[in-house]
């Protein structure tokens, strides 16, 4: 439901500028526009010079109705504290913007990369947790209190109840956190008495899960789930570069600097850590301008969701099944690639309500939220990554991803710069690719459309394929004969040939209307019993049904697929419920 909005929103008080000084003076103006801050110096700052300035702002927390900013709500008598965009923040200046000053209408911010020295203050009680590395752990959490607040205490309390009193509050007494983080562009941090701590390590990375005790019974898994999601993306795709890595539970689905602000129980939340895990990659380690190309960052983020998934849990999706028996017996098991990836694209491809993805976040049907073109955004950009490691092949895929990841780390890559990197680590012309995926809202739809014996020669048969979408793509086929015996195809439509065990075809050149039939011939003893497209599911058709002749059994999963994919279903962005939802098993 809705968060109300409290006093301080209804005012509109975020973050309030109280003075700013250069090198300790009174810049000579300052102006604000909206969400941006202009200062004009009393000498221009030329190359090689610096300057030091000091901000006295004060900001407002409140019950956090507008979305992604700092907030506060009740928890079990307490007050829970979410730092995320509560300071002012530099603008980012880069080659291609200069100075980013777009208006910050409820996305995230895009900031520059540096060092950040934070000491946070609350009551002893707080547990407290925040981007960078703790400084002073002897002194806010001894080993007796950590001891004391490790979640393995709490397994067994039911869903729901009364969290313990760990340390009791005391008015009179508080603590100050410190944290240090390098190589960052944001600070966010989270408090909570409730928290109780998970703990972990991969390749000397710290592991953290903090979970409200309540719902600890929920969260037992969470450090080490998050623990193989970052062994998964560091080894396929690129290391993660920060010592820490911080999962809370937090009503929330956010991510930040070495910190991520999630919800729900486990096994549903998977896919919201793993997705709200995997932006520390391509929006905080690849430092993407989410604001100008969100696509760069959540779709990106949504295929590593939908990959480490499939790696982690397996094809199907991992989830707590419903407790009434009827509902029970007709939950159908969905697929991790198919419901985090292919059948929200495919349900907007199939309406026609896609756009490009090359384009402003905020051209996205609604400037204020991620909402109506979000499943763009999400989901054709990371039905753009499968459909590229269809036409490349898994090996050069990953080769070229990591070359992206590794060139760009630390850094602020645009579309072009993707582009550009995949093509010089393939050595490959992939502008067909690329331009149609990016640029256009074109769809790809091919058909099986008509098998025939040739006349006058044994084992003879003619098989014409039709593309009746605009989008041009490589085709995979196989050939099943009468005796059940497999014959795979391959049809390249470009000089690249991906590696691939099938039986190379002549070329079909062709896109938009022009070449839209290729007829070829093929030699099965005994005869054809079935002809399909892309027997792996990869390929993102826009009408499947026509994909195939000769499979009755598998027609009646395609017809399925195909009518999910015209209702358009509601597919999770990240995946798992966030917060109101209650455990049935553990």
């Amino acid at each position: 439901m809705p968060v109300k909005p409290g006093k301080y929103e209804e005012q509109g008080l975020g973050t309030v500028i109280e003075d700013f000084l250069v090198d300790g003076q009174k810049p000579v103006q300052i102006i604000i526009d909206q969400t941006v801050m202009k200062v004009v110096l009393a000498k221009p700052l030329k190359s090689g010079q610096s300057l030091k300035f000091d901000i006295k702002f004060k900001t407002y927390f409140d019950s956090g109705s507008q979305r992604r900013r700092m907030k506060k709500f009740p928890a079990y008598g307490s007050t829970h504290y979410d730092g995320v965009h509560w300071y002012p923040r530099i603008c980012a200046y880069d080659r291609k913007m200069g100075w980013d000053v777009q208006q910050h209408l409820g996305k995230e911010f895009y900031g520059d990369y540096g060092s950040f020295d934070v000491e946070l203050t609350f009551s002893d009680n707080y547990v407290v947790e925040a981007t960078g590395l703790l400084q002073n752990k002897n002194e806010v959490l001894p080993a007796d209190l950590r001891k004391k607040l490790d979640i393995s205490n709490f397994l067994r309390k039911p869903w729901e109840s009364a969290p313990s009193v760990i340390t009791p509050y005391d008015k009179s007494k508080r603590k100050t956190w410190k944290y240090y983080g390098v190589n960052v562009h944001d600070f966010a941090f989270t408090a909570d008495p409730t928290y109780r701590i998970g703990e972990t390590f991969w390749n000397g990375i710290q592991i953290v899960s903090l979970v409200q005790e309540p719902h600890a019974a929920g969260w037992w898994d969470a450090a080490d789930f998050t623990a193989k999601v970052i062994k998964t993306y560091s080894e396929d795709f690129g290391m993660y570069a920060y010592p820490k890595m911080v999962v809370a539970d937090a009503r929330d689905g956010m991510e930040y600097p070495m910190l991520t602000l999630d919800g729900g129980f486990t096994p549903d939340y998977h896919g919201l850590l793993a997705h709200e895990v995997g932006h520390n990659w391509f929006f905080g380690m690849v430092g993407s301008n989410e604001t100008y190309r969100a696509s760069l960052d959540e779709g990106f983020t949504q295929f590593l969701t939908a990959w480490s998934l499939v790696k982690l849990d397996g094809d199907t999706l991992k989830k707590t099944r419903p407790q009434k028996k009827y509902v029970n017996k007709y939950t159908r098991d969905d697929l991790a690639i198919d419901s985090r990836v292919y059948y929200p694209y495919i349900a907007d491809a199939a309406r026609m309500d896609e756009t490009t993805l090359n384009t402003h976040s905020d051209d996205f049907n609604g400037a204020l939220a991620h909402g109506g073109g979000y499943r763009n955004v999400y989901f054709k950009t990371a039905t753009m990554l499968y459909n590229l490691q269809y036409v490349l092949g898994d090996t050069l895929f990953q080769g070229a991803m990591k070359h992206y990841f590794n060139k760009w780390k630390i850094a602020h890559p645009y579309m072009e710069d993707f582009r550009d990197a995949i093509t010089e680590y393939t050595q490959t012309d992939l502008t067909w690719f690329f331009d149609q995926w990016i640029e256009t809202a074109k769809v790809i739809d091919y058909k099986v459309e008509c098998v025939k014996k040739v006349k006058g020669e044994d084992n003879a048969f003619e098989i014409t394929l039709k593309r009746d979408g605009k989008m041009q793509m490589p085709i995979d086929l196989r050939v099943v004969g009468k005796d059940g015996k497999q014959y795979d195809y391959y049809i390249p439509n470009t000089w690249f040939e991906k590696t691939t065990t099938a039986t190379k075809l002549p070329k079909w050149y062709g896109w938009d209307k022009i070449n839209p039939t290729y007829t070829f011939k093929v030699n099965i003893p005994g005869g054809i019993q079935s002809v399909q497209i892309d027997p792996t599911y990869r390929l993102a058709d826009n009408y499947v049904l026509d994909n195939a002749k000769g499979i009755k059994k598998q027609s009646i999963t395609l017809m399925r697929k195909y009518l999910i994919y015209l209702t358009g279903i509601s597919a999770s962005n990240t995946g798992g419920p966030r917060f109101g939802a209650t455990p049935t098993t553990f």
